[in-house]
């Protein structure tokens, strides 16, 4: 990993980390289990996990800690701080290696007993020496370096709040399938949520302006409806409120008067469809509350732009931005307009 413009080393710094199980064969005992509540299960698996967790910082000097930590059925999220003050430096990946070689090493010590003939089937002695052990965890992981204020608490709370999302999704699985490509209409997007609400009779587009001005001269022009009305805030709001449920407002609800009318519509009972100016990733998620709305069925995400490699231009960030206006007024079934 490479050093980062402007980050100062001589402090410490946290990463968050994520280690995967190994894909090619599933584990036949679980990390943990998710009560419906959305709470960590511990078995032995867990304990013994929790017991390598705590033990390497007091054996890696340069780690200063593991924490939070939370250890899910299939993989385990952790934040990481290192530079200890007086330790020699040791890399990120360095330290996770010897992570996951101490889990592995703690898993197999687990279910050894208890799945002896599953090792045997695999060529393995239940005393097996641990670097004959099979792996348990992918080659590599993933990671994100904390960079600016107010994502440490962030990432913390992504962390302690994983088990409760984990929840959420399996018990409204419909709602939470991978980020995905859709055929709507005729044409390809990519969508995370509740793709039914395409099919919702009331879609409305909602368009707030950035600036009073703006609302204003838009009163001025229109002829649809009376200019101290049309085109305000208490306007806007006002016809958010009246979406309710069996419709849906549409969006970017990206300015600060589309983001109060997303809160008049969530209020209301009605769903959104938001427009993003990018596609999405396979691992993405949006944020916790959204991810409720998600599983309540009344939220989707939908972009017509395929996942982007590297951060949009500011210039091509406000053309795409009014292309989706341009697609939401054009994919709505009522215009504000000449909504009765």
């Amino acid at each position: 990993m490479g050093r980062l413009p402007g980050f100062d080393y001589k402090r410490p710094f946290f990463y968050m980390a994520t280690i995967t199980r190994v894909q090619k064969h599933p584990l036949q005992h679980p990390f943990s289990a998710i009560s419906p509540e959305g709470r960590i299960v511990p078995n032995a698996i867990t304990e013994a996990f929790e017991k390598e967790i705590a033990d390497l910082p007091q054996k890696w000097p340069y780690v200063e800690s593991l924490s939070p930590h939370v250890i899910m059925s299939d993989h385990l999220h952790v934040m990481v701080k290192l530079g200890r003050p007086g330790a020699a430096p040791a890399a990120l990946g360095t330290v996770i290696s010897q992570l996951k070689k101490r889990l592995r090493e703690a898993y197999w010590g687990v279910v050894g007993g208890a799945a002896g003939a599953a090792l045997q089937d695999q060529g393995f002695a239940e005393a097996a020496p641990a670097a004959s052990l099979p792996q348990i965890f992918a080659s590599d992981f993933h990671d994100w370096i904390v960079k600016k204020d107010g994502q440490l608490e962030a990432f913390r709370r992504y962390i302690l709040e994983n088990p409760e999302r984990s929840a959420m999704r399996r018990a409204n699985r419909q709602y939470f399938t991978q980020p995905r490509q859709i055929e709507w209409r005729g044409a390809i997007y990519w969508a995370y949520g509740n793709e039914a609400l395409l099919d919702l009779p009331v879609i409305v587009a909602i368009k707030g302006h950035r600036r009073p001005a703006e609302a204003a001269g838009a009163a001025m022009q229109n002829r649809a409806a009376p200019a101290a009305a049309h085109g305000t805030r208490d306007w806007l709001l006002a016809a958010a409120e009246r979406i309710g449920p069996g419709g849906a407002g549409v969006s970017t609800f990206l300015s600060p008067l589309e983001k109060e009318a997303a809160a008049a519509i969530e209020r209301a009972g009605g769903a959104r469809i938001v427009l993003s100016m990018e596609g999405f990733t396979e691992r993405w998620h949006p944020g916790r509350e959204e991810e409720r709305l998600c599983a309540d069925g009344r939220l989707l995400f939908l972009s017509p732009y395929p996942p982007q490699a590297g951060r949009l231009t500011r210039s091509e960030m406000f053309h795409r931005a009014h292309n989706l206006v341009d697609w939401a007024l054009s994919h709505s079934s009522f215009q504000l307009e000449a909504w009765p």
